[in-house]
C-alpha cells in the first residue's frame, strides 16, 4: 500500500564534515517504521491476522524482509534556507480539507471495528455507484465507511441513533475485539444480495437510493431476515415471488414519494422520508411503512 511521501532536507555541516538530514514532513510514519522495528509495538490482528500480536523480530524472515525492502517515496531539498522550509512545510499543509467526522475517526482508531466497516465499504463500491447511493467524491471522503459503520452499529442495537458521538463509542468500544464482527459481515452482505435481488436494474431512480432511505431499506431487510435487535421479526426467506411482492410494495411506497398530495394515510411516511431523516422516531416510522406495506404483505 502507498505511504505518502517524505520531505527530507540535506544539510552539510562544515565543522563536523558530515552530511545532516531533517525531516521536514513525514516524521511520525518515520518513527512509526523505526519503533516497529525496535519491536515497540505488535501488528495488529485486524491489519494483518497471520502476523496478529507479533512483534517485528517475531515475524518469519521472508515477511521481514518485505518490510526492509519497503521504499518510501522521498523528496530531497538541497541547499534550503530554514524560512524556505517553513513556507515549503506551509504549503504542502495549505490545500488539505478540513477532516470530516469519518476521516477524524479514520485517524483515531485502528481495531476490530474499523477494519470491519472498512472493508465491507470498499468490497461494495460497485454497489454505492452503480445505484447512485454514493458517489466518487462522497467516498473519497470516506461516506461509505461511515454508511457501513451506521448500519453495523444499528445491527447491533436496532433502530438508534448514529450521529458522531454514538459511532465514536462504537468504534471505541469494539476496537480491541469486535466479536460479533464474523457473523455481521456475513449477513451484511446477504442483506446487499437481497437488495439486488429486489433492485436488479438499480435502485437509482428510487428514493431508496437517498441515504436515509437506503438506511431503512437495509434496517428493515435485515429485520425481516435476521430480526434487529428486540424485534420479533426475522427468519424469512427471499424466494422469487417473495421477493416480487415486497419489490412491488416498495414501488408503492416510492411513488408515494411522487405524488402532489399522497394519500392521509401516508402523510407521516411521507414527512418522516423528507425533514430531519436521521431522528430515531422518523426513522422508526419509515420502518414500520416499509414493514407493513412491503414486507408483511409478502
Amino acid at each position: 500500500m502507498p505511504i505518502p511521501p517524505v520531505f527530507i532536507r540535506l544539510r552539510i555541516d562544515p565543522a563536523k564534515t558530515q552530511t545532516v538530514r531533517e525531516v521536514v514532513d513525514g516524521q511520525q510514519r518515520l518513527r512509526a517504521v523505526l519503533e516497529y522495528l525496535d519491536d515497540e509495538f505488535a501488528v495488529s490482528r485486524a491489519h494483518d491476522s497471520p502476523f496478529g500480536a507479533r512483534r517485528f523480530s517475531k515475524l518469519p524472515p521472508e515477511a521481514q524482509g518485505r518490510v526492509l525492502a519497503y521504499k518510501f517515496a522521498v523528496y530531497m531539498l538541497e541547499d534550503v534556507s530554514d524560512a524556505e522550509v517553513l513556507a515549503i512545510f506551509a504549503r504542502l499543509n495549505t490545500y488539505t480539507l478540513t477532516l470530516n467526522a469519518q476521516e477524524k475517526r479514520n485517524a483515531q482508531f485502528f481495531g476490530e471495528f474499523k477494519q470491519t466497516a472498512y472493508e465491507l465499504a470498499l468490497e461494495h463500491y460497485e454497489f454505492w455507484t452503480r445505484n447512485r447511493i454514493l458517489r466518487d467524491v462522497d467516498i473519497a471522503r470516506m461516506k461509505d465507511a461511515e454508511l457501513v459503520s451506521e448500519l453495523l452499529l444499528s445491527m447491533t442495537k436496532g433502530i438508534t441513533e448514529t450521529r458522531a458521538t454514538h459511532l465514536n463509542a462504537c468504534y471505541e468500544a469494539n476496537d480491541d475485539k469486535f466479536p460479533e464482527g464474523r457473523r455481521l459481515v456475513k449477513q451484511f452482505r446477504a442483506v446487499i444480495d437481497a437488495i439486488g435481488g429486489l433492485y436488479p436494474d438499480t435502485l437509482g431512480a428510487s428514493h431508496f437510493r437517498r441515504t436515509p432511505m437506503f438506511y431503512s431499506l437495509f434496517c428493515a431487510l435485515y429485520d425481516y431476515l435476521y430480526g434487529l435487535p428486540g424485534s420479533t421479526h426475522g427468519s424469512n426467506g427471499l424466494e422469487p415471488r417473495r421477493l416480487k411482492a415486497i419489490r412491488r410494495g416498495l414501488n408503492r411506497l416510492n411513488d408515494v414519494l411522487d405524488e402532489p398530495e399522497s394519500p392521509k394515510r401516508f402523510a407521516s411516511f411521507v414527512d418522516a422520508s423528507q425533514r430531519a431523516t436521521a431522528d430515531v422516531a422518523r426513522r422508526e416510522t419509515r420502518h414500520k411503512f416499509i414493514w407493513q406495506d412491503a414486507l408483511a404483505k409478502s
